[in-house]
């Protein structure tokens, strides 16, 4: 497996053919330099079976400040990849990258889909302190160009960072 930084034209083909709203917010992060996207990439037909995207700032400060918080979202593994490691694997490298760049901490959103599981699996990664529950998704788009408001709050965790 190789992880590695992806390109616009990856996030393009991963997302499909549409001019979503929040597709086109990733990939204008991306050109202005504000947001990375990673990805996991199985090395023997090189498709890409995971995703990890850093935001350096964010307009919610609480995720992201510009210099020492950052912010991750869309962390996703290909279902048939699951429970390999690959996942952690992602993390770990995407984690590295963040301290590369000065960071000393980093957030993450839990998806209310799957809060418990992602819950227990943050929690075991270092995203142990809860920095508040939040209902405004500012890096999901809605058709309207608007932050995407939730009536169920999703959990904001914080992990600290060292350097090795």
């Amino acid at each position: 497996m190789l992880i590695r930084i992806g390109s616009k034209e990856e996030l393009k083909h991963l997302w499909g053919n549409n001019n979503l709203p929040t597709k086109t917010y990733f990939i204008d992060g991306i050109e202005k330099g504000n947001i990375e996207f990673w990805t996991i990439e199985n090395e023997i037909d090189r498709l890409l079976i995971g995703e990890l995207y850093i935001f350096w700032d964010s307009q919610d400060k609480d995720e992201a400040n510009g210099k020492e918080r950052a912010y991750l979202c869309a962390f996703r593994v290909d279902k048939e990849f699951q429970g390999r490691g690959l996942g952690k694997m992602l993390m770990q490298r995407v984690l590295r990258r963040v301290i590369e760049r000065g960071f000393s901490e980093v957030t993450i959103g839990v998806d209310n889909d799957e809060a418990e599981r992602l819950t227990c699996m943050y929690k075991a990664w270092g995203f142990s302190k809860l920095v508040k529950l939040q209902n405004i998704d500012h890096h999901y788009i809605d058709k309207n160009n608007n932050p995407t408001h939730y009536e169920t709050p999703y959990a904001l965790y914080l992990k600290k960072l060292f350097k090795a």
